[in-house]
């Protein structure tokens, strides 16, 4: 798909009858879609930002539509990622949103040409990730752009956002990991600031948040998106220890199911999870040896199965031995090994 920026002030004032939810509270949705990312943003004022939509098809259009949501105004996919955009072509194809997000960077995955192709039968125009401050009637989302460098990976391509309502803010970083944090931090350092919810990283995986992005963002409640017994381990007891060391309640989708956030102007603002759970005990970081790698013999590679990227692999090992099943180096279908040295995923752990 040929992407053609239209370049137009980004005021994001609806033409049609806003569509409220609660009046003067700003609402956030962490939605439950298992081992993936969704988040649906909703304005005082009735617009409605979805990032990101989890692996399945219908999953988060199901859930928008149980919540009542009429129309989208702006779809973000911060990157391209199946557990994060698998659910997004279904949503554009029923909402058909005004303005489509992501990090631009092209992504030979089934998964994302499906997704294209719906955003340009809905006739979505393509908004650029650079740094930009989107009006959402009295609320705003700050757009963290993803950096300027080939040399990372899909992963470290992720854009960011900061939604802001009066004194409440939150931020959601995709799956951001060190190097992109790092990135950030050297070239955009104005655009991160401490706020009150905050997305973890990476699904709350070892190789995601780190002291300097927890300690710059030191959120008051952290959200992690993850599915119940899911095979990478997430969250990691690391990153539980990070989100414990900013005194930060943590609230997760595995064991609490959709969390809903709703803030008011003046920086206050509830959490709406399961409350038997609500209060989680930090474990402390693990001291096992790293786990040996696991031979190829034992991940059988199925060429019919779904696109692979390195988001779907717990470890660099387990994603190394699903490359040499699926043929690599000589043949690399999924499009592991960046940059072609016979090692793949090599952020992670």
């Amino acid at each position: 798909m040929t992407r053609v920026y239209l370049v137009f002030a980004l005021l994001l004032i609806a033409c049609s009858t806003p569509q409220l939810v609660n009046a003067q509270e700003l609402t956030l949705h962490f939605i439950d879609v298992g081992q993936g990312d969704s988040v649906l943003i909703q304005s005082p004022s009735g617009q409605n930002v979805l990032v990101d939509g989890g692996r399945r098809d219908d999953d988060v259009l199901t859930y928008l539509q149980s919540v009542g949501v009429t129309k989208l105004d702006l779809v973000i996919a911060s990157h391209a990622d199946a557990d994060h955009i698998g659910g997004l072509e279904a949503v554009v194809r029923y909402y058909q949103p005004p303005l489509f997000l992501d990090n631009g960077l092209p992504h030979p995955t089934q998964t994302y040409e499906g997704l294209l192709r719906a955003v340009r039968d809905a006739g979505s125009q393509l908004v650029p990730p650079t740094a930009r401050r989107i009006g959402l009637g009295d609320a705003s989302l700050q757009v963290i752009p993803p950096p300027d460098d080939p040399s990372l990976d899909s992963n470290n391509h992720s854009v960011g956002v900061v939604v802001s309502y009066g004194e409440f803010d939150a931020a959601l970083t995709g799956d951001a990991e060190q190097a992109e944090f790092a990135w950030w931090l050297r070239h955009v350092p104005e655009l991160l600031k401490p706020v009150e919810v905050y997305k973890a990283a990476h699904h709350g995986s070892a190789n995601g948040d780190s002291p300097d992005s927890v300690e710059t963002f030191s959120p008051e409640a952290v959200v992690i998106s993850a599915g119940l017994d899911n095979s990478y381990g997430h969250p990691s007891a690391e990153a539980l220890a990070l989100y414990d060391s900013v005194g930060a309640q943590v609230y997760r989708t595995d064991l609490q199911g959709t969390i809903i956030v709703t803030a008011k102007a003046d920086g206050t603002y509830q959490v709406n999870a399961d409350p038997s759970t609500s209060t989680l005990t930090t474990p402390a970081p693990s001291t096992a040896a790293e786990p040996e790698s696991v031979p190829s013999s034992s991940l059988p590679y199925d060429p019919y199965g779904p696109d692979k990227d390195c988001g779907d692999f717990s470890s660099q090992a387990e994603a190394q031995a699903f490359f040499e099943a699926a043929g690599g180096p000589a043949s690399d279908p999924h499009r592991l090994d960046s940059d072609s040295d016979g090692q793949v995923c090599e952020s992670l752990p």
